[in-house]
């Protein structure tokens, strides 16, 4: 991806987990901007991070995914709520010289991603300007508890610009007391790989994909069970269940005693270019949270042309109009998620309409580039530097 820059570059330093693929998505677009890209981590990431010069606090220590590491703890995490032990770190970056790292580094802007976390750490350093990133649960989960929502409101607070994945998390922070003008809509948005492939029918096959963590929040289980009642009517019908999570071993146990024997398969990670040839054969994708923001699971899908069954939040709101570009159900609801399979795998003619007007959706809306460019002008202006348009 190359992409042209508005103005001299800028010097960037970003705050927030590198192993995970959404943060090193936002670093990989501004390095090919050609701006001066830093990332602050507490502990060195597990793999190379391209072309961004890395700095990590605590390098003598053991990554953060090792046992007994001070962020993981399984001791102490047993006994404190998650809120208290967001304290304990922010005083830890704190010693660690998270202040002094940026005032070596001199940043023309510092973000920090996900709010109850890196966001929170981060606002104790005092950096402007400064731009949180809400991802989900830490404004539409965490901000609902006590604790949780008194860390949010202060990363909040502390930023000159929030930004928000979907209108209805934005609607959140500015309930929050944020500003309304000091909130970004800027979505993570999909990879171009997965706008290249030009569309072609609707897969006649009846194959499901899900491809959200395999975690709790994310109610696999239930998609098993509906599975399950959705065979009873389409025998022929086929489970994908991608990505990895704690759950695993135990939904793998469930779909043996709900006799799905080989209809199901458990794919584990996929690369990117895995993902796209997934979904490209499936029929349908499957997302049922209870709660979220618009995820980017669901935009790749509807830009491969999987018809995308969803959890009836608000974040779908303006996205998904269930009977037309999806079908949207309670989240938990097993028999109600089942009867969505079957009207979407026996309505071929709803699924092609649906599959052509996602696909326009997400590349007006929901590209990566396009999100980065409107991120790059705030960026610009938050730096002092304003560009002719106004935002």
């Amino acid at each position: 991806m190359t992409m042209d820059r508005p103005g001299p570059p800028l010097r960037i330093a970003f705050l927030g987990d590198f192993d995970g693929p959404h943060t090193r998505r936002w670093l990989r677009v501004f390095v090919a901007c050609g701006h001066d890209v830093h990332a602050i981590a507490y502990y060195q990431p597990e793999s190379e991070i391209p072309g961004v010069t890395l700095h990590v606090l605590s390098p003598a220590l053991a990554p953060s995914s090792v046992a007994d590491s001070p962020a993981t703890d399984s001791r102490l995490s047993s006994r404190l709520p998650p809120s208290f032990l967001r304290f304990g770190q922010a005083l830890r970056y704190k010693r660690a010289g998270l202040k002094e790292t940026l005032a070596a580094i001199r940043p023309d802007i510092f973000h920090a991603h996900y709010a109850v976390e890196h966001g929170f750490y981060g606002a104790f350093t005092h950096f402007h300007p400064y731009v949180v990133s809400c991802w989900g649960s830490d404004i539409l989960i965490e901000s609902h508890k006590p604790l949780g929502r008194f860390i949010a409101r202060h990363a909040l607070r502390s930023a000159d610009t929030v930004t928000a994945n979907d209108p209805a998390m934005a609607s959140r922070i500015v309930e929050m007391g944020i500003p309304e003008e000091n909130v970004a809509l800027i979505r993570l948005g999909v990879d171009p790989e997965f706008l290249e492939r030009s569309l072609a029918e609707a897969p006649a096959e009846p194959i499901i994909i899900s491809d959200r963590a395999l975690e709790p929040l994310y109610n696999v289980d239930v998609i098993l069970r509906a599975f399950a009642g959705l065979r009873e009517r389409l025998p022929a019908a086929r489970l994908l269940v991608a990505h990895d999570g704690s759950q695993r071993r135990a939904l793998e146990v469930l779909a043996r005693e709900l006799n799905l024997g080989d209809s199901v398969s458990f794919l584990g990670r996929l690369t990117p270019q895995e993902l796209l040839d997934a979904l490209v054969t499936a029929a349908v994708y499957v997302s049922v949270p209870s709660s979220d923001s618009l995820a980017l699971s669901t935009m790749e899908a509807m830009a491969a042309g999987a018809f995308p069954v969803v959890s009836d939040l608000p974040s779908q709101d303006g996205w998904i109009t269930h009977g037309q570009t999806g079908l949207r159900v309670p989240a938990g609801d097993d028999g109600a998620l089942a009867d969505a399979f079957h009207t979407a795998l026996t309505n071929a003619e709803l699924r092609q309409k649906a599959r052509v007007a996602n696909r326009r959706r997400v590349e007006m809306e929901g590209n990566l580039e396009t999100n980065m460019l409107l991120m790059e002008r705030y960026y610009y202006v938050l730096a002092g530097r304003p560009l002719g348009e106004t935002i």
